[in-house]
Parts: structure tokens; C-alpha cells; sequence
């Protein structure tokens, strides 16, 4: 007598009942997600990911579809904010948003991964970094905003909401991509910037079951670790990151800092910054419940970022959901024991 357990990410394993013996994994029709190590549906794979600018501020929360993000990016904008970049490869998320405007240096980020760039409009930067590097973007602020994108009509009403109100979902990215006709596959020889180990495995570091990350006073990003899942919970303004679509807090396998030069743009009138994201620098892997420092550079704008541990050797992620904190250099951020967490 045989039954069949999903076990996630994994496939179908067969198992027979009556002496508990487990045969073989079937990944027919599956491939490996480039941004988890996870299996998914072998098209779904091959295609080119997307990543949503997303608006961070407070006023704009809570955010809706960011829990179905394979990896999820954070980095200072102007003032004391944070946006976030949201990839996703395998999604169907019917609310995504809001979107927000982008900065030229977050281009990096979706060239990083091949993916296609959802943003609506830009800093005068963007706009001539778009203009030279000519990435995969999709820009709402233009044509495309009645073929892949819609204001939400109880938050588009409220007073300081409408710019927090513009929302796009996987159908809508899909017609977008159509209209404009980007490649839709990733290139074979692409060198994907995530690598997965393929048994889970606890690094050798300090105790991480707290890790608190100050991009200003205002914003404040937390996770907290979870043993009985080996999870990462987000917390933002002291509060659970919540995904709008299903109420669910936000959880990754893998945290990693990235630590470079932020710094403001000489005379630019509103406070924008530049973030040096070609180059190298020093950051944390953070993963199980322990931390180890890394290295990252990047050599172009088109070539990955390339992370690696202390002995020069790839780093190996374990498979799972990914959060990547791009952080000043010159600050600091903390990583605790639970013995350590201040109530």
C-alpha cells in the first residue's frame, strides 16, 4: 500500500506504508530555481525573473505579493527611507506593490539576475543609466500603465496615499513583457549569482538569532530566528512584516549583508545617494541560526555579483529564501544571541 507525501520544493516522494521505505524522487517536467535551489515547474526555470521596485515607506504598508519573492533586496533611497527590490521566478500573485519609482543604482541588482525591471518612472540618474545601459525595463509610468498596472481605488482616495497606491500582478507583468518583447529566457552560459549547497548545512560562526539592521532611525529592518522552522522572521517599525495578500509574515532560510559605499549625490537637490554596487567589499552570510563573514565584488554592470567565503571558495547558500541587505559600510549592524535581545 503506497501513499504520496509532497514534500515541499521537492517533488513527490513514494512511500510505502507497511515498511517505510522511501523510492526514488521524480522531478519529471521540474527544474532547479535559480533563486531558492528549489525545484519548479522546468519552464518556469528557464524563464527570466522579475524584479518589482517596491515602496518601503512606512505610510505605504503593509505591501502585497512580496512573500512569493524568491529573494528579497533592501537599501537606502533618499532621506532616511529604504525601497526594496522583490525577485521572483515562480509567482501568480494577484496584488503586487506598490510599485515606486527607482534609483539608478538598483538597475545593478535586476542585472545581476537577468531579470526583467518593473519600476514606475525614476530619478534623473535612472533615467540616464537606462538610457546607456539599456536595461530589460518595464516603466508603469508610461503606456504601460493601463496594459500591466492599476491604482488601488480605496487607497488612491485616502489623503497622502495616492503615490502609494500603483499595483501590478503576475498577469499584468506577463502583457507587459509581451508588449515590449524582451527576451524570454534566461541565456544558457549565464553565471546565476546565487549557488546552492545541495545538503543543508549549519556554518561554523557566531550565534545569530537576532539580527537588527539600522539603515537610519527611521527605518530599522529585525529578523528573528526561529528554530522550529530554521527560519528567518522580518520584522519593520518593530512590527511583523506582513504580506497584505495572505497575512503572513515574511521568512527567508538566508540572510545576507552586503556592506559598501553609500553616499550622497554632490548637489543633488533632493538627497538622493549613490550606492556603489561594482567593485568589492566585505558582508555576512547568515543562515541556521549562526553567521561568517564574506566577500562580494561585482566587475560590471552586466556580470554578477559573485559572494564568496573566506578561503576564496563560492559561497553556498542553503536552499531556500534569500534576504539581501545592502548596507553602509561605515555603520554598523548587530547580530545576537537570544541571550543577548533586550526585551
Amino acid at each position: 500500500m503506497q501513499q504520496k507525501s509532497r514534500c515541499q520544493g521537492q517533488g513527490y516522494i513514494n512511500r510505502n506504508i507497511e515498511d517505510d521505505e522511501e523510492e526514488e524522487i521524480s522531478h519529471e517536467g521540474m527544474a532547479i530555481n535559480p533563486l531558492t535551489g528549489l525545484w519548479i515547474d522546468e519552464e518556469v526555470a528557464k524563464r527570466r525573473p522579475v524584479a518589482v521596485m517596491i515602496n518601503n515607506m512606512k505610510l505605504a504598508l503593509p505591501q502585497s505579493g512580496i512573500s512569493q519573492a524568491d529573494v528579497l533586496y533592501e537599501t537606502l533611497a533618499e532621506g532616511n527611507i529604504t525601497r526594496l527590490v522583490a525577485l521572483f521566478q515562480d509567482f501568480d500573485a494577484e496584488k503586487i506593490g506598490p510599485v515606486r519609482s527607482t534609483r539608478h543604482y538598483y538597475l545593478n541588482i535586476a542585472f545581476d539576475h537577468d531579470a526583467i525591471f518593473i519600476h514606475h518612472g525614476g530619478s534623473p540618474q535612472a533615467f540616464e543609466s537606462i538610457k546607456s545601459l539599456k536595461p530589460a525595463n518595464l516603466n508603469t509610468l508610461s503606456s504601460l500603465e493601463h496594459i500591466m498596472a492599476w491604482r488601488d481605488p480605496v487607497r488612491s482616495k485616502q489623503k497622502r496615499m495616492y503615490e502609494h497606491s500603483l499595483y501590478t500582478n503576475a498577469e499584468g507583468i506577463m502583457k507587459g513583457w509581451e508588449k515590449v518583447d524582451y527576451r524570454k529566457e534566461i541565456t544558457e552560459d549565464f553565471q546565476h549569482k546565487l549557488n546552492f549547497s545541495e545538503e543543508e548545512y549549519t556554518p561554523q560562526g557566531a550565534v545569530a538569532n537576532e539580527i537588527v539592521i539600522p539603515f537610519s532611525n527611521d527605518y530599522v529592518t529585525k529578523f528573528e530566528y526561529d528554530m522550529d522552522t530554521g527560519l528567518y522572521k522580518r520584522y519593520q517599525a518593530d512590527k511583523p512584516h506582513i504580506d497584505e495578500n495572505n497575512n503572513q509574515q515574511l521568512e527567508f532560510k538566508n540572510i545576507i549583508i552586503q556592506y559598501t559605499n553609500i553616499k550622497l549625490i554632490p548637489g543633488d537637490a533632493e538627497g538622493r545617494r549613490d550606492v556603489e554596487l561594482i567593485g568589492s567589499g566585505e558582508g555576512l552570510y547568515i543562515t541556521n541560526g549562526k553567521s561568517v563573514p564574506i566577500t562580494w565584488n561585482k566587475n560590471g554592470y552586466n556580470i554578477p555579483t559573485q559572494f564568496k567565503d573566506t578561503e576564496g571558495n563560492i559561497l553556498k547558500l542553503n536552499k531556500g529564501k534569500t534576504s539581501i541587505s545592502i548596507f553602509p559600510s561605515n555603520k554598523e549592524i548587530q547580530v545576537l544571541d537570544s541571550s543577548e535581545v533586550v526585551e
